[in-house]
C-alpha cells in the first residue's frame, strides 16, 4: 500500500513521516536550508507480513501543487496533515478537493503540533478539521492528535498502528492488468546506466521484459528492479519501483512519461472525459478554454471542449473533450485534475473515457452512446455494449487498450464472432455480421454486369 501525505506548507508532513518511519524525506540541500519540502520524498517501513509500506511525502506550498499531484496520482491511502496552531488553511482545502477528485477512498487525519498549543486550541482545531472534511472522502476518517517531534508520542504510535492495520487489510490491485508505470524521476547510476522511478499503476514487470517508453514509442529492456527500496525480480501494481533500463539515455525520459506494456497505450492528442467542476470555481468554461491537465505524473496544457452544452458552470459534471498539442497517453478510468489557465487554482477533475477520441462527429448520438458504453464497462458491465456500438466490429487491439487486459484475458461474450482481417482481428455479434453481409450482397447486386 502507498500512503500519500496532503496538507498546507509547514504543517509537519515531513516531520510526521520521519516519526512514523525513521526516514527524513527531505533529501535536497535547498529543502534542508529552507525547511520546506520542494520535491517528492519517499520513505518505507516493514510490515508484519513481510511486505513494505510506502510513504510519498508531497510539498504543501501553493506554487508546488503540480509536484503534489505527481505524487498523489498513484496512492492508495491519504494522510491529511493539519497543524493545531494554524488549523485549516488554503492548501488544506485544495489538497482535500484533489483527493476527492482523484477518487482516493481511504484515509486518516493527523492533527500535528499539539505540543505548541493549549488543550482548548487542540479541541478547537479538531472541530475546524471535522467541519472542513464534512461531505468529503475523509468525513468518517479517524483523527489522531500528534506531537510529531516525539516518535514515542501516544498519538503517533496509534496512527502508526492504524496505518499498518490498513495496509495489511488492503486489497491488491488486479495482477492481470497490462503493466503501466508513471515516471516521476529519472537519474543515472555509475556502472548501471539510466534509472526511472515511479508508481506502478497496473500489472507487473519483470527483469528481462521489454516495455515501451510512451508516448515516444521507444522500446527499452528492464535490467533490474527495486520495489519499495529492495531488489526484486518483479514489480507489481501499487508499488514504488525503480527500473534500471537498457537501450535508453537519461535525456530521453522525463517526469510525465509512461513505461508500459506494448499493448497498453496509444498516443493521442484528444481524450474524451467525464469532467467534474468544483463548485468554488470563478466562472464558466467555454469551448477551447485553456486548462492545465494533471494525469499520472504528467502535467500538460490542453484546450477543453464541452460536448453536451456550450459551456460548463462551476459545480457541473458533464462530458468534455481535452485537446492537446502533443501526444498524450491515458486509459479509460484514469483520474485527472484540471487547473485554471494560469495553473494556479484547481477547478475540477474527472475520469478518462476514450483516450483516442475523434475530432469529427464528437457530439453525435452514436458517439454519446459509445461513451456511455465505456462508462458501463468501467462500472463493471461486460464488453457487449462496446462491441454492439462498433458498426464494423470492434478491433481487438482497441478492446485490449480500453479494457486494460491482454487478448487472452478479455471477457468476450461467448456468442461473438472473431474475424481475421490481415494482421488485425475484429469481433462482432452474428446479427451485425449478417447485416454487413446482406449490405455487401445488396451493393453487389446493383453493380451492372458487363
Amino acid at each position: 500500500m502507498l500512503i500519500g501525505t496532503a496538507g498546507h506548507i509547514d504543517h509537519g508532513k515531513t516531520t510526521l513521516v520521519r516519526a512514523l518511519t525513521g526516514v527524513d524525506t527531505d533529501r535536497l540541500r535547498e529543502e534542508k536550508l529552507r525547511g520546506i519540502s520542494i520535491e517528492l520524498g519517499y520513505a518505507y517501513t516493514p510490515l508484519a507480513n513481510g511486505e513494505v509500506l510506502g510513504f510519498i511525502d508531497v510539498p504543501g506550498h501553493e506554487r508546488l501543487v503540480h509536484t503534489m499531484l505527481a505524487g498523489a496520482c498513484g496512492i492508495d491511502f491519504a494522510l491529511l496533515v493539519v497543524a493545531a496552531d494554524d488549523g485549516v488553511m488554503p492548501q488544506t482545502r485544495e489538497h482535500l478537493a484533489i483527493l476527492g477528485l482523484l477518487g482516493i477512498a481511504r484515509g486518516a487525519i493527523a492533527l500535528t503540533k499539539i505540543d505548541r498549543v493549549a488543550a482548548e486550541r487542540v479541541a478547537q482545531a479538531e472541530a475546524e478539521v471535522r467541519a472542513a472534511v464534512s461531505g468529503s472522502i475523509l468525513q468518517d476518517a479517524p483523527l489522531f492528535a500528534i506531537d510529531g517531534t516525539c516518535e514515542h508520542h501516544p498519538g503517533t504510535r496509534a496512527l502508526q498502528r492504524h496505518l499498518h492495520e490498513a495496509a495489511l487489510q488492503a486489497t491488491a490491485r488486479p495482477a492481470e492488468a497490462l503493466f503501466r508505470l508513471a515516471v516521476d524521476r529519472v537519474f543515472t547510476l555509475p556502472g548501471q546506466g539510466t534509472v526511472a522511478t515511479g508508481t506502478v499503476f497496473s500489472g507487473s514487470v519483470s527483469v528481462g521484459d521489454t516495455v515501451l517508453l510512451m508516448p515516444a514509442r521507444l522500446p527499452v529492456r528492464v535490467r533490474s528492479i527495486h520495489a519499495q527500496q529492495r531488489a526484486v525480480s518483479t514489480g507489481r501494481a501499487g508499488e514504488r519501483c525503480a527500473l534500471n533500463l537498457a537501450g535508453v539515455e537519461k535525456r530521453a525520459l522525463a517526469r510525465g512519461d509512461w513505461l508500459a506494456d506494448p499493448q497498453a497505450l496509444a498516443p493521442s492528442s484528444r481524450i474524451d472525459v467525464r469532467l467534474e467542476l468544483l463548485a468554488e470555481g470563478s466562472g464558466a468554461l467555454r469551448a477551447w478554454s485553456p486548462v492545465h491537465v494533471h494525469l499520472g505524473s504528467a502535467h500538460r496544457l490542453a484546450h477543453l471542449v464541452p460536448l453536451e452544452a456550450a459551456q460548463l458552470a462551476p459545480g457541473q459534471t458533464a462530458l468534455a473533450q481535452l485537446v492537446f498539442a502533443e501526444p498524450f497517453c491515458a486509459v479509460p478510468g484514469d483520474r485527472f485534475i484540471v487547473r485554471d489557465a494560469q495553473g494556479k487554482r484547481t477547478i475540477g477533475g474527472g475520469k478518462v473515457l476514450d483516450p483516442a477520441a475523434p475530432e469529427r462527429r464528437r457530439r453525435s448520438p452514436e458517439r454519446f452512446a459509445f461513451l456511455a458504453a465505456i462508462e458501463r464497462m468501467l462500472s463493471g458491465d461486460s464488453l457487449a455494449p462496446l462491441i454492439e456500438r462498433a458498426r464494423f466490429g470492434a478491433r481487438v487491439t482497441d478492446l485490449v487498450r480500453l479494457y486494460g487486459r491482454s487478448r487472452a484475458s478479455l471477457p468476450l461474450p461467448a456468442t461473438v464472432l472473431t474475424i481475421d482481417a490481415g494482421s488485425e482481428q475484429f469481433v462482432m455479434f452474428p446479427a451485425r455480421w449478417q447485416a454487413l453481409r446482406a449490405g455487401v450482397l445488396e451493393a453487389l447486386s446493383r453493380v451492372p454486369t458487363p
